[in-house]
């Protein structure tokens, strides 16, 4: 029995890259599918310590999915939420719809977290969806692994090898709601394979927003990417990544007073590279350096009351909010200190001094720029000492910053460092440990300490039951902790007080004093194989506790930020796969989740009872195929509406003299053309489509 885990030494022990090989069922483990998120360790889904959902290209195709978001609702327990500006808002479990922030994002292995402001925007990912070989949903706390914001899962976008994209490739995806052209190109030189792509994609959004008839919530995005691999011997290779994304986004909302769109130009940076040494047939090591800087222009013309703009109300706002907001609503402030006293008499002598001017509005320009960095280092060491002990250890140090003086009133730098371990020990022929830990120290939180202990017990070569416990952690961001929020008008019209720049009187400043969030997760999870009827069914039952969460979204107006809040999570998912016939298979998957004793509502504002989904698929003659299949979601959140849908797929691949041909039509109808979100109250926010009914149209080739 132990013999049979002896093709892992022959195969890539590197799991951190996709640029390793393929993963495919391996038949010295029972036909069981190999991933290699979870632990950074390749390893049959028999033997992970949590339950991974895998969406293959083949997937893309046969269900007609055409983006990264959309795939990610098949996902079981994964909360799917379309908001505007345009941006999808996801997150494994739900939880803050506003901030959904608690799970981790990879390409290739490397983060594509935002550090600076908390986020993904999945819209601006620097990869294509015809450039991915698969995508792994590590559905779990992942922190052990990959630390701090894998707190409640890890998705790996892992996108295909420069030697497998073949020599040109285009694609033209024509849809009712977005479009999409993408070039290719690939070429091998010997020692080094190299792929370049191109794309173009829109995105109309909604036919109609809460807070705008015209729907302006559109998203147009040009992206470059350039990959290379390049064996320098046979014990090393050097892998290099470069991508641009750059494009406008319409943004239908900023401020109340507003004169102009507060559209955003974007232009994102992309690079890294990967060096890999095989010391020995069980010994290999992977450096890795990695930066990305993400900018924003967002500008637009307000016009807010002069009162707003007094030196004056700023710091009265500074001292005591409260007595800012009573004199704005003409009321007589107090019960503050002596010195509050005395800025509420210098404002309001200002107001007095401006007179019926005072509520006349004075239109400015402001902005929201911002540009986001990070550059990471790492070291892995993969080690196989026998059939039985596999480690993979490591260390890192990443350098990010923000810079905008509206968030962050200038320049902000942090710097952090890290390790981890993880080890797969196998005592027993039916028996697979996995322990691991990631420690982490930063000057923006107090360290943390990630560990997770899983025992997977082969009942018999198809079936697996599996125990694990973990705690994982997300550290606050540089705007929660030490923002400088404020707003300044220029080019006034007209001027106030002879000056053509004034401030905005709300400002925030960021606590400082907080700590990461917290979750402690148990679960059982059960796994049957059964190769001959191409069968595969994954169980998990699960409790998750979260705590030390940071609810509050950073804000000007409400409350700052704290650590004060908590949640549990608790429930069942349920994923099958089922090859019917030679031509046929099928899917389904549900997730019922509890959540409860949320101390603020903002952690049930993303949040479904049940959700799942379920298609079916055949092939043809002649290289025709079929699908159908059902997506839905419950919606029992805050203001949060249920989704539904239904998608029919109809096409068709073919090969022509050295050209790899393939058409595609899909038909989407919708179970109610709106969708409702929180906004942070009861009242939420819709987007509106006019038809429930979407399609779009796609024809590719590749030549081969």
């Amino acid at each position: 029995m132990r013999n049979r885990h002896s093709w892992i030494v022959a195969a890539s022990l590197v799991a951190g890259h996709a640029w390793s090989q393929p993963v495919e069922p391996d038949p010295a483990v029972d036909g069981m599918p190999v991933v290699i998120t979870p632990t950074r360790l390749r390893q049959s889904l028999a033997d992970v310590p949590a339950s991974v959902t895998v969406i293959t290209q083949d997937m893309f195709r046969r269900w007609g999915i055409t983006s990264i978001a959309e795939a990610l609702r098949f996902v079981p327990g994964m909360a799917v939420t379309r908001g505007t500006d345009p941006a999808y808002r996801i997150g494994y479990h739900g939880t803050n719809v506003l901030s959904p922030r608690r799970m981790n994002v990879l390409i290739d292995g490397i983060s594509v977290y935002r550090p600076a402001f908390s986020e993904v925007i999945w819209s601006q990912l620097p990869v294509v969806i015809d450039d991915i070989d698969r995508i792994e949903v590590t559905r779990a706390p992942s922190s052990a692994s990959y630390g701090p914001n894998s707190m409640l899962a890890v998705v790996n976008i892992i996108t295909r090898h420069p030697a497998d994209v073949g020599k040109a490739y285009g694609a033209l995806r024509l849809g009712t709601q977005e479009s999409e052209a993408v070039a290719r190109a690939g070429l091998d030189l010997r020692r080094t394979s190299l792929s370049l792509t191109a794309a173009r994609s829109r995105d109309s959004g909604y036919d109609e927003l809460a807070r705008d008839p015209a729907g302006h919530d559109g998203l147009t995005l040009d992206r470059l990417n350039l990959r290379s691999s390049t064996r320098i011997s046979d014990a090393a290779s050097l892998d290099i990544q470069g991508a641009v994304v750059s494009g406008e986004s319409e943004v239908e909302f900023a401020d109340d007073f507003q004169q102009s769109y507060p559209d955003r130009q974007l232009r994102d940076l992309y690079l890294g590279a990967l060096g890999r040494w095989q010391l020995s047939p069980r010994h290999e090591l992977q450096v890795q350096l990695t930066h990305a800087r993400q900018r924003n222009r967002q500008s637009w013309r307000s016009c807010p009351p002069a009162v707003a703009l007094l030196p004056e109300m700023y710091a009265m706002w500074r001292a005591n909010p409260a007595y800012a907001n009573a004199i704005l609503a003409g009321q007589q402030p107090a019960g503050g200190r002596p010195q509050d006293d005395l800025l509420a008499l210098a404002a309001l002598q200002a107001i007095a001094a401006l007179g019926p001017a005072a509520v006349q509005p004075v239109c400015g320009t402001l902005n929201q720029d911002a540009v986001q960095s990070r550059t990471d280092l790492e070291i892995q060491d993969t080690f196989v000492a026998s059939d039985t002990l596999r480690v993979v250890a490591g260390a890192g140090m990443r350098w990010q910053g923000g810079e905008s003086e509206t968030f962050l009133g200038g320049s902000v730098t942090s710097r952090l460092h890290w390790l981890f371990a993880n080890v797969d020990l196998r005592p027993r022929n039916w028996l697979t440990l996995n322990i691991g830990g990631y420690y982490e120290d930063s000057d923006l939180s107090p360290s943390t300490f990630s560990p997770r202990v899983a025992a997977n017990f082969r009942l018999s070569p198809r079936q697996t039951v599996r125990f694990a416990v973990s705690h994982g952690t997300r550290s606050p961001d540089i705007q929660e902790q030490r923002t400088n929020w404020s707003y300044t008008l220029t080019d006034l019209d007209p001027p106030l007080g002879g000056a053509t720049t004034a401030r905005f009187y709300q400002s925030r400043v960021g606590p400082g004093s907080l700590t990461s969030e917290q979750v402690r997760s148990r679960e059982v999870g059960y796994l049957l194989n059964v190769p001959d009827a191409g069968l595969m069914l994954d169980a998990r039952v699960f409790r998750e506790r979260l705590y030390d969460l940071i609810s509050e979204r950073t804000n000007l107006a409400g409350l700052p930020p704290t650590n004060d809040n908590r949640v549990t999570l608790q429930g069942a998912e349920v994923q099958l796969s089922w090859q019917l016939s030679e031509r046929s298979s099928a899917f389904v998957n549900y997730a019922y989740l509890d959540s409860r004793g949320a101390s603020h509502p903002l952690e049930r504002s993303q949040y479904s009872r049940h959700s799942g989904s379920v298609g079916v698929s055949r092939e043809f003659a002649a290289g025709w195929f079929a699908s159908a299949a059902y997506v839905g979601a419950s919606g029992n959140g805050l203001a949060e509406s249920a989704y539904g849908r239904e998608d029919l797929t109809l096409g068709r691949e073919w090969a022509t003299d050295g050209w790899r041909w393939s058409f595609a039509a899909g038909v989407r109808r919708l179970d109610r053309p709106v969708t409702t979100y929180s906004n942070g109250d009861p009242s939420g926010l819709y987007g509106r489509y006019d038809s429930r009914l979407q399609g779009y149209l796609q024809l590719s080739a590749r030549m081969r």
